[in-house]
């Protein structure tokens, strides 16, 4: 039983099978006897009611009962038949052999000579000593069992056939959707991030094929995401390498005795190779934060030289694209990993300076807020679209141009402090508008010098 339609015909298929088995247990069962002890409790009732008075008229009681009544004198002898008892001579023997220990109400049943009826006889003793019984027939209780053993054969058959058609429905209605979506997870696993599956419900398996459709959305998203990361990484790993080639062989073959070229072509080699481990590195980072493999290595340090040394590091690059950088940094220790703070300001530094308009200034500052700081990376530029404002931190994106030109690099820097921040657990994002865009985040504040 491998099908889950399957399993589910069989689990309906046996709760029906249960309801009916215990509808004939109650309606044949207990209730047939519910009824024949309710009528012999009735007819009882009254004998003992009738015996413990001193006077009796019979014929009444009789009509009342529905029932034939026999009296017997303290002696057993007959003293009052009612007119058309049944069987009256056996009656009347097996009324004589009840006394005097089963004249306590205590029911006897006595099977008419053809066989198709029934009867019942229970008697009390009267005040004075004699006996009273009442025989009645059970054939209309034995009638009504009857007819409804016929009703419940009937009602059997309609419920089966009922459980069986609603079995076959449900379990198609309900094992359809999951088939679906096992198929469309194979297609996934397959390597179809295009498969969609419609939302019918709003149920956990409807939940269940959101979820799904999402799951593909992302995937397909990651799988375009991964081949724009191999085509770049390809393009910025070939076009390094291929300059290294080329200058490395100038150098050998042409340009070895004219210091002044060999030294240029040198340091262009210098600036590929530094270009080409940073990919590299970017690329391992990005991998080690993903994992886990690093532990945090908080301490607590001065934030104000941290940020003098990265002015430092960027003032030349930044002057020959005409930018400008200024530093605000009041006096305040932080709490935080010092070496992937400077991971932090490194990415959002290089980030602001490929943005930025030329002519404009870069600004780094620091905010205390209570018991947290704000750090601040200004820069002036063309603003983020909105809808690429959360898209930015995403593993392999890329802005499509920097300053009117084709965006170089893995599309990893801001994934990267991505991964930082959340490890910290400190607050973080960007503001953009205006032409100026704004990227901050928070850590906290050990003291204020």
């Amino acid at each position: 039983m491998k099908h889950i339609g399957t399993k589910l015909f069989v689990g309906f298929i046996c709760m029906a099978l249960l309801t009916i088995t215990i509808l004939w247990i109650v309606q044949a069962g207990f209730m047939r006897n519910t009824y024949l002890n309710k009528r012999i409790n009735s007819v009882g009732h009254m004998i003992s009611k009738t015996t413990a008075s001193s006077t009796a008229d019979y014929e009444s009681l009789g009509e009342q009962l529905n029932a034939s009544l026999i009296a017997l004198d303290a002696r057993g002898k007959l003293s009052y038949r009612s007119q058309g008892l049944p069987m009256m001579g056996m009656m009347v023997r097996t009324v004589q052999s009840m006394i005097p220990d089963e004249a306590d109400g205590t029911p006897r049943y006595v099977n008419a000579m053809a066989g198709s009826a029934r009867y019942a006889l229970l008697g009390h003793q009267v005040r004075d000593g004699s006996y009273l019984f009442a025989v009645f027939s059970l054939a209309d209780l034995d009638e009504a069992a009857l007819i409804m053993r016929q009703q419940l054969w009937i009602i059997t058959l309609v419920l089966v056939v009922s459980s069986v058609l609603l079995a076959v429905f449900l379990s198609g209605k309900l094992s359809r959707p999951i088939q679906a979506v096992t198929h469309a997870a194979r297609d996934l696993a397959a390597g179809d991030y295009d498969v969609r599956l419609p939302v019918k419900n709003q149920d956990e398996i409807g939940q269940l094929t959101i979820a799904l459709n999402d799951l593909g959305i992302e995937l397909g998203r990651t799988e375009a995401l991964r081949r724009e990361l191999i085509a770049n990484v390809s393009h910025e790993l070939r076009s390094p390498l291929a300059v290294i080639q080329g200058y490395a062989e100038t150098v050998r073959d042409v340009t070895w005795p004219d210091e002044t070229k060999r030294s240029e072509q040198l340091n262009i080699i210098v600036d590929e190779s530094s270009r080409l481990s940073q990919i590299v590195k970017d690329i391992l980072d990005y991998s080690r934060l993903q994992a886990g493999v690093e532990q945090l290595k908080l301490s607590v340090f001065e934030i104000c030289p941290v940020f003098e040394l990265l002015l430092k590091k960027y003032e030349l690059e930044a002057s020959r694209r005409q930018l400008a950088l200024s530093m605000s940094c009041p006096n305040l220790t932080v709490n935080f990993d010092k070496e992937q703070l400077d991971q932090i300001l490194n990415n959002l530094m290089n980030n602001a300076i490929n943005h930025a308009r030329p002519g404009t200034v870069i600004e780094v500052s620091v905010i205390a807020q209570n018991q947290h700081s704000r750090i601040e990376v200004k820069n002036q530029g063309q603003p983020i679209p909105a809808d690429m404002l959360t898209r930015i931190w995403d593993r392999y994106y890329r802005s499509s141009q920097i300053n009117g030109e084709q965006s170089l690099g893995t599309g990893l820097g801001l994934a990267i402090v991505k991964s930082i921040f959340e490890r910290h657990g400190v607050r973080y994002g960007v503001i953009s508008e205006h032409d100026q865009t704004i990227f901050w985040f928070e850590t906290c504040n050990l003291a204020i010098m």
